[in-house]
């Protein structure tokens, strides 16, 4: 079986990808703690770009742009507390499990449960249906990254879910609900994963 580039859409792993520096990407604007009142925010907040806003309603975090993000974005890289995945105690947030893959062997997963360790890019929640679906993980590298698969409009919010070969090498489904994904590749072409 070929690898899919969800980059480019070309047969090759992401980390091959000659389109990924050309890709617009978004980040998070780190804001360097000015008082002793913003050291104890959280990360998530600082790194919180302009142009995306954060809701909090009990224990659920939400995060819609005020701008339309086009298709291809790149979102991340994912900035946290990274742990041997032997060490992981608690369940991952929302149930969605976030690794990263090292050639030793000695994987490492996110540690969410602590804002101030980590980025924005962490807690987008994971998407309930494959029609909610609008940013896919993937791994480039030892970093991780969310592609834009559909523009995502201002009133909507942001939902992930695992790139095809991301989910496979962790062992979770292309689609929460078992939905075949259609993405739409550089040419315009339907492609169902």
């Amino acid at each position: 079986m070929t690898t899919v580039c969800i980059i480019c859409f070309n047969n090759h792993s992401e980390d091959d990808c000659p389109d990924f520096v050309s890709s617009s990407k978004m980040s998070g604007i780190e804001k360097k703690p000015a008082s002793t009142l913003t050291r104890n925010l959280s990360k998530v907040l600082l790194s919180l770009p302009t142009h995306i806003q954060m809701r909090r309603c009990d224990d659920t975090i939400t995060f819609s742009p005020t701008i339309r993000i086009l298709k291809t974005t790149i979102i991340g890289p994912f900035e946290g507390r990274f742990i041997p995945e032997d060490k992981l105690t608690t369940p991952p947030r929302n149930g969605f499990l976030v690794k990263i893959f090292r050639e030793n062997g000695n994987n490492l997963v996110l540690d969410a449960q602590d804002e101030r360790k980590n980025n924005w890019c962490c807690l987008i929640p994971p998407a309930r249906t494959s029609q909610e679906i609008n940013c896919l993980l993937f791994q480039r590298k030892c970093k991780l990254y969310a592609k834009v698969v559909r523009t995502i409009l201002a009133t909507e919010s942001l939902s992930i879910w695992y790139a095809s070969n991301y989910a496979k090498a962790i062992g979770m489904p292309e689609t929460p609900d078992g939905s075949p994904l259609a993405l739409y590749g550089k040419t315009g072409r339907m492609i169902f994963r």
